[in-house]
């Protein structure tokens, strides 16, 4: 519940217009990756998942970075 004096319809006013995006999660190794499918094999990292603080620093799998599998 929202108390506010700001209209309901000034705060939902957009719901509608937002893109559904094409996210899955690959696993590589001990390594989650939540990536967009740009096209066929080409894949978008958003964010990568893991319980290894090294992997964090392999800037090969740094968000942004495109992977082809």
């Amino acid at each position: 519940m929202l108390y506010t004096i700001i209209p309901y319809e000034v705060i939902f006013e957009k719901k509608e217009e937002y893109t559904v995006m094409n996210y899955s999660e690959l696993k590589l190794g001990n390594k989650t990756l939540l990536v967009e499918r740009l096209s066929e094999g080409k894949y978008l990292i958003r964010n990568m998942f893991s319980t290894n603080p090294y992997d964090y620093l392999d800037k090969s799998y740094s968000p942004g970075n495109i992977i082809f599998l």
